[in-house]
């Protein structure tokens, strides 16, 4: 049996635990995985310890993306790129970080039926998950790409446009990603933008998946719009991952098995 972790703070809301061991009966993996809630001066001594204690591999959730980086051996091409690291695996004694989110956004995209080529698309935020979402986007013919955020002056190295929420008003596109924690529980009678923004576009994407349906959600299913909340993203990057520390290649037909009997825990 391989023993997989979750590191990040706080970790006892999360669900992945639960995800994973529904993806290891689903691809009939034999392996554990727990969470590990760690304090920012614990994150080489977690690194050590996986080491000595023959710990196969951990995901990294917020906020340790790029904390964990002075003390992993390696980075794949897509991890440096990015800046930052989900997914550890432990091989030859050696630690090595990638990063999934990645795969997560694009298997959220393309399991929906959603094609982004061609299509104008803006993103609430700029913080990893709206930054990494922006470089897929951008690797994937989209037409443009463009930040919104609340200080559009603000020094940046990435090269993606940057707007601000007032400016968005005036804007129509094509899709737009929520990539804020604002709408997510506990808070969530909140949006980052108003029914008359989400007006404006065709398709609307959560990257939060708690609650299903957040009220920047809410806005566009009165408007006929097609929502899709952040479930698909948190299943692919998680399926990306169990292939990385596997490596093998989980089925279509286990992906529609864990998809399936995830959406029924969550009732969603």
């Amino acid at each position: 049996m391989n023993f997989y972790l979750l590191f990040g703070n706080p970790v006892g809301h999360s669900f992945s635990p639960q995800l994973h061991k529904i993806i290891y009966e689903e691809a009939n993996i034999d392996a554990s995985y727990r969470s590990r809630q760690l304090e920012e001066n614990q994150l080489e001594q977690a690194i050590e310890a996986m080491k000595v204690l023959d710990i196969d591999g951990a995901n990294v959730t917020i906020p340790y993306k790029k904390s964990f980086f002075p003390y992993i051996d390696e980075l794949s091409e897509l991890a440096t790129y990015l800046n930052a690291v989900n997914t550890l695996k432990l091989s030859e004694g050696k630690i090595k970080g990638y990063n999934t989110d990645y795969d997560g956004i694009g298997f959220t995209f393309k399991i929906n039926g959603w094609d982004i080529k061609d299509k104008d698309i803006y993103i609430l935020g700029s913080g990893g998950a709206s930054l990494t979402a922006a470089y897929y986007i951008q690797n994937n013919q989209a037409n443009s790409v463009t930040i919104v955020t609340r200080d559009k002056y603000q020094a940046h190295s990435d090269p993606f446009d940057r707007i601000g929420y007032n400016d968005l008003v005036n804007i129509k596109g094509d899709i737009l990603i929520n990539g804020t924690p604002v709408g997510m529980h506990p808070n969530i009678e909140t949006s980052p933008v108003t029914p008359e923004v989400v007006q404006n576009f065709d398709f609307l994407f959560d990257m939060t998946y708690n609650p299903a349906v957040t009220k920047f959600l809410s806005y566009g299913q009165k408007q006929d719009k097609q929502t899709i909340n952040g479930l698909d993203m948190l299943i692919g990057q998680a399926i990306k991952s169990v292939e990385i520390w596997e490596e093998t290649k989980i089925s279509v037909q286990a992906i529609e098995r864990i998809r399936k009997r995830v959406k029924e825990v969550l009732n969603q």
